[in-house]
């Protein structure tokens, strides 16, 4: 692919043109399991460029998948055309040569990508733990591996070249519980760049032990209680924070944070980080999706606001640092402001540390419906599905519940963050507690 990024570079040097060339690799399996065989399996391949060409402030960008130069030279033309008929941009949208070369190295990650049968009877092994837990796990559903990797090539007229190998695997599981007429799933995910250090066998196993726990379920009283986010509860909460840090959002002026850089956004003892080369981390890079090289950014530290998550363009739109988080879904987009490994930094005591000192309150397994929060006011009311607390325990399942409030009100809440870290795609979290939710119920 690299022979076919510089005859494009050619392409626009000898036509007086900018231009940046974002070219993929990619390699995917998915299997899926249902009642000890396989449901479904798929193996497939992807490769492509994204061109996209600057003239007279002026930007087009067009992409193909073929892989002979008719086809990419047609999609230059295709470029070139979308740039001319375009609007002038008022600021610079290509990133600036970052400087000296980016030294990748060996790729963090290990997939045994000859191994499929292995991987089939780890899902099939992962269902099986989850139906021996209890006579109450019924039936499962979404029992599945999936593993991604590929390459990914960047190169600009500004007079820089990227390369680089990525790549992770995960595991998930909805097991299904059900006692009388009353029917519970439980999900649970595991994920790593190292398909070694998936625990197939205690992924099913949690999801059993989630589906049992929310039976015999029913409201609390609506009030205002201390509440315990598990862990993959709260990467909702970051998911939404993402939204919100987004440098395009700033641009338009649609986020909660808007001018409140250097001000208090959170709890003292909240920070909110994104590392590129986390120890484990699955979508680390050294460099972003436009080729600028990355390093560890805190974006809330000590519950202040310091910097937003910022591509090129979106940097130089508001007068801020380029963070280098820009992020591509494939070489069929245009790069956006998104995070690597967005997670709140981890605090000293374990969960169970937490809810012993909790006298009543809600412990949240999981939420449902926070992609409908509404980032410019930060105001957000979904549900949730977890175990009351009690004396210091964990008392009965609690369901068809809401919890209402504004995410600035949430944050400052904060009033400790817990050891045990989860990540579920690009966003992480420990288990949180609140001082006092709103809660919904009877």
């Amino acid at each position: 692919m690299k022979d076919r990024i510089s005859r494009v570079l050619d392409l626009a040097t000898r036509a007086g043109l900018e231009c940046e060339v974002y070219g993929e690799s990619t390699e995917r399996f998915q299997v899926e399991v249902y009642r000890g065989k396989v449901e479904t399996m798929d193996r497939s391949s992807d490769e492509g460029i994204g061109i996209r060409l600057v003239t007279g402030g002026r930007m087009g960008y067009a992409f193909t998948n073929g892989t002979d130069m008719e086809s990419i030279e047609f999609t230059f033309e295709e470029a070139k055309n979308n740039a001319i008929c375009s609007t002038v941009e008022d600021v610079d949208v290509l990133a600036d040569d970052p400087g000296d070369p980016i030294q990748e190295g060996s790729p963090a990650f290990f997939l045994d990508e000859g191994d499929s049968a292995g991987k089939i009877e780890k899902v099939i092994e992962m269902e099986q733990a989850a139906i021996d837990f209890d006579g109450t796990i019924v039936n499962t559903e979404g029992v599945s591996y999936s593993e991604v990797s590929g390459e990914v090539f960047i190169a600009s007229t500004r007079g820089f070249q990227r390369s680089g190998k990525r790549g992770l695997c995960s595991c998930s599981m909805a097991a299904v519980a059900k006692k009388g007429g009353e029917i519970r799933s439980g999900w649970y995910y595991c994920q790593s760049p190292d398909v070694r250090l998936l625990d197939f066998n205690a992924t099913g196993l949690e999801s059993a032990k989630r589906a049992f726990s929310l039976l015999d379920s029913r409201p609390m009283p609506t009030g205002r209680y201390p509440v315990i986010f598990d862990a993959s509860a709260f990467v909702d909460i970051i998911y939404f924070l993402e939204q919100a840090l987004s440098g395009e959002m700033v641009v338009k002026g649609t986020t909660v944070l808007a001018g409140k850089l250097g001000k208090k956004v959170a709890a003292d003892i909240l920070t909110l980080t994104d590392d590129p080369m986390l120890e484990g981390g699955c979508f680390n890079a050294r460099f972003d999706d436009e080729g600028v090289a990355r390093n560890t950014y805190s974006l809330i530290a000590g519950g202040i606001l310091r910097g937003f998550l910022h591509n090129s363009w979106t940097a130089r739109k508001s007068g801020h640092p380029n963070s280098a988080n820009a992020v591509r879904g494939s070489y069929k987009d245009l790069p956006s402001p998104g995070a690597s490994n967005l997670f709140v930094q981890p605090g000293g005591r374990t969960l169970d540390e937490m809810l012993a000192d909790t006298d009543r309150g809600i412990y949240i397994q999981s939420v449902m419906g926070m992609h409908t929060a509404d980032p410019i006011s930060g105001d957000f009311s979904v549900g949730i599905a977890g175990l009351g607390i009690e004396a210091g325990k964990r008392s009965g399942a609690v369901s068809e519940m809401t919890i209402s409030g504004n995410v600035l009100d949430l944050l400052g809440g904060v009033v400790e963050v817990g050891r045990e870290i989860v990540f579920i795609g690009t966003y992480g979290a420990p288990p949180v507690l609140i001082e006092g939710l709103s809660v919904s119920g009877t």
